[in-house]
C-alpha cells in the first residue's frame, strides 16, 4: 500500500510561515534584553523580564486559540495572529517607556502564540495520521532552524546595525508571511461538523484543556522548565568561560543533531511506539545538562570540545521533546479539538520556558558567585531530567508498553 505523502504543497509553506513567526520571535527575543540593559538603561531583572512577558502574552493566545480555532477556522486565525505580531512590532519604533514596551511584549506575544497555534494545527491536520510523528518531526524542524539562526542572526545584526535594522528585518520577514498564508489550503470542518462541535463542546476547564494531552504536556513543562537554563544562562556562562564562540556554536550542533536524527526517530516513533525515542530522548537530555556543567571544570579549549558535545547531546536530547510531544498530544484527541490538544501542549511547554528565567534568575545567586552558580545549576539539572523522565514513565510511558 503507497504511503501518504507527507510534503504537500500546504505542508511545505505552512512549515516556511512556522519558521518565519519562530525566527521573528528569536530575533526580537535574544536582543530586547542587551537593547534594555543598555540602551534603556535598565536591570537585570527587568531585561530578562522582557524575554519572560512575551512567552506569558504566547501563552494567554494560544489559549484562546484552542477555544476559537474550531469556531473561528484554522487559516482565519493564521492570518489574525499574523496581523498583531505585525502591528506590534511597529510599536517598538515608537516608545521607550518600559511599561509601554512590557504592554508591546504582551500583545506582541499573544499575537504570536496565536498564530504558531493555528500552524501547529494545521501541521495536525494535514499530516497523515499514520506517519503523525515523522510528519510533526519533520514541521518541527521549522522551529529548530529558527532557534539555531535566530539568535546568532539577532546578536550579529543587534552589534553591527542596531535595534532598528533588526526591527525592519523582523517586519519585512512577517510581511512576507501573509503571502504565503494566501497559498495555505486546510480543510476546515463543515458546517454539519462545526454544528455538532459547538452543541458538544465541553463545559468548565475541559474547555480550556484536551484531558487526553495533559499527562505528555507535564512533562513537556518540566523539560521546557530545565531548559530555560540552556536558552537564557548559555551565553553568559559560556562568556565566564572564556569561550564565548562555543555558546553559539552548542545551538549549531543542536541543530545539526536534529536534523541529522529526525528522519530516523520520525518514523521508530510511528513504527514502534512512544517510548523507543521517549527513553532515549532522556538519556542524551541528561547526559548534555551533566556535559554543560562538566564544561567548567576544564581548560578553554577542553571546555569548548565538551560544550560542542553537550550541543550534540541537547539536540538528541530535549530536542525531540517538542515534536513528539505534539505527535503524542493530538493522537487521542477529535478532529475538532486538534486546537484545544495543541495550545494545551504548547501553553505547558510555554509556561515552562517562560517562567524558568524568572525562578532560576532568583536561584541562581543562591548557588554561588558568578560562573559557579551557572555550572552548579546545569550540574543540578541532570539529576532533575532524571526526575522528570521517571515521571514520564509514571503517567505516560508505562501505559505504552501495554499498548504495543
Amino acid at each position: 500500500m503507497k504511503k501518504e505523502s507527507i510534503f504537500t504543497p500546504t505542508f511545505i509553506i505552512n512549515t516556511l510561515i512556522s519558521f518565519l513567526f519562530y525566527i521573528v520571535f528569536y530575533v526580537l527575543t535574544s536582543s530586547i534584553g542587551t537593547y534594555a540593559l543598555h540602551q534603556l538603561h535598565q536591570s537585570t531583572v527587568v531585561s530578562l523580564s522582557l524575554s519572560s512577558i512575551f512567552v506569558i502574552g504566547a501563552l494567554i493566545g494560544r489559549v484562546w486559540t484552542g477555544l476559537s480555532i474550531t469556531r473561528l477556522g484554522m487559516k482565519k486565525l493564521l492570518y489574525v495572529g499574523g496581523i498583531i505580531f505585525l502591528l506590534l512590532t511597529f510599536g517598538y519604533y515608537a516608545t521607550t517607556n518600559i511599561p509601554l514596551l512590557f504592554l508591546i511584549r504582551v500583545i506582541q506575544g499573544i499575537g504570536f502564540g496565536i498564530g504558531a497555534t493555528a500552524s501547529g494545527t494545521i501541521a495536525g491536520h494535514v499530516v497523515p495520521a499514520a506517519r503523525r510523528g515523522e510528519g510533526i518531526g519533520y514541521y518541527a524542524l521549522s522551529v529548530t532552524l529558527a532557534a539555531a539562526v535566530g539568535p546568532a542572526l539577532s546578536i550579529m545584526i543587534y552589534s553591527e546595525m542596531g535595534f532598528t535594522i533588526l526591527l525592519s528585518l523582523a517586519l519585512g520577514l512577517l510581511l512576507v508571511t501573509f503571502v504565503l498564508i494566501f497559498f495555505v489550503r486546510v480543510k476546515e470542518l463543515s458546517p454539519e461538523e462545526l454544528s455538532h462541535a459547538l452543541t458538544h463542546q465541553p463545559k468548565g476547564i475541559d474547555r480550556y484543556l484536551e484531558k487526553s494531552a495533559v499527562p505528555i504536556s507535564i512533562v513537556a513543562f518540566l523539560a521546557g522548565f530545565i531548559d530555560s537554563a540552556i536558552l537564557t544562562g548559555m551565553g553568559t556562562y559560556s562568556t565566564d568561560l572564556k569561550i564565548p564562540l562555543a555558546g553559539s556554536l552548542f545551538f549549531t550542533m543542536y541543530a545539526i543533531l536534529i536534523f541529522i536524527s529526525r528522519p530516523f526517530t520520525g518514523r521508530l516513533f510511528d513504527t514502534k511506539g512512544d517510548n523507543w525515542v521517549w527513553h532515549p530522548t532522556f538519556l542524551f537530555f541528561t547526559i548534555a545538562m551533566f556535559l554543560v556543567g562538566l564544561a567548567g571544570f576544564f581548560q578553554p579549549t577542553l571546555g569548548f570540545v565538551i560544550l560542542l558535545i553537550a550541543g550534540g547531546a541537547f539536540g538528541l536530547g530535549y530536542g525531540g521533546v517538542a515534536p513528539f510531544g505534539q505527535a503524542v498530544a493530538i493522537r487521542n484527541a477529535n478532529k475538532e479539538r486538534i486546537g484545544v490538544a495543541t495550545s494545551t501542549f504548547f501553553g505547558f511547554l510555554d509556561l515552562g520556558v517562560g517562567g524558568g528565567p524568572i525562578i532560576l534568575g532568583a536561584l541562581i545567586p543562591a548557588l554561588g558567585p558568578g560562573m559557579k552558580g551557572f555550572q552548579n545549576l546545569y550540574l543540578y539539572s541532570a539529576p532533575a531530567v532524571i526526575i522528570v523522565w521517571i515521571i514520564y514513565y509514571i503517567i505516560h510511558g508505562k501505559k505504552q508498553e501495554t499498548v504495543r
